[in-house]
């Protein structure tokens, strides 16, 4: 992109058929700082940013282009003036390795047999605790039946 070569940034305006709510509120904003969602066709990605808007070229503008509801185009020429985009957070992704069903099944039977293996060592851990706990018992009331004799 040469140094005067203008972008061209998309900005949905909302609204059916020629009748645009939200496109006639934006004319008395011009030369006001907005926050909108615009979209850039060149990466189709969309972004926040703080803008100015205007309807005759300035320096520093690139091309904005209105749509409508039904991707309809609003006649007339608008410009954008991008002043900071805002940036995005990013989303913590998880990539699944990708196997065969047959290694899928494998891995589904391995971790449901650890599941059942770690369950059935809770179960043996409570009851030996419990048994351990009940002999203590029994013990020191023998201990104490003795004491008192």
């Amino acid at each position: 992109m040469s140094a005067g070569e203008r972008r061209v940034y998309i900005l949905h305006v909302g609204g059916e058929g020629a009748d645009f709510g939200a496109f006639n509120a934006l004319k008395g904003q011009e030369g006001e700082v907005l926050t909108r969602s615009l979209l850039d066709p060149e990466s189709r990605g969309m972004f926040e940013a703080k803008i100015m808007l205007s309807q005759t070229p300035q320096e520093g503008y690139d091309e904005l282009v209105l749509e409508g509801g039904g991707l309809a185009r609003v006649e007339g020429q608008w410009y954008v003036k991008i002043l900071e985009r805002e940036e995005e957070e990013e989303e913590a992704v998880t990539v699944f390795q990708s196997l065969k069903l047959s290694d899928r099944r494998g891995y589904m039977l391995k971790s449901m047999m650890g599941e059942q293996k770690t369950e059935r060592k809770k179960e043996i851990m409570t009851t030996e605790l419990e048994e351990r706990l009940r002999r203590k018992r029994e013990i020191t009331e023998k201990i104490l039946k003795e004491r008192r004799e």
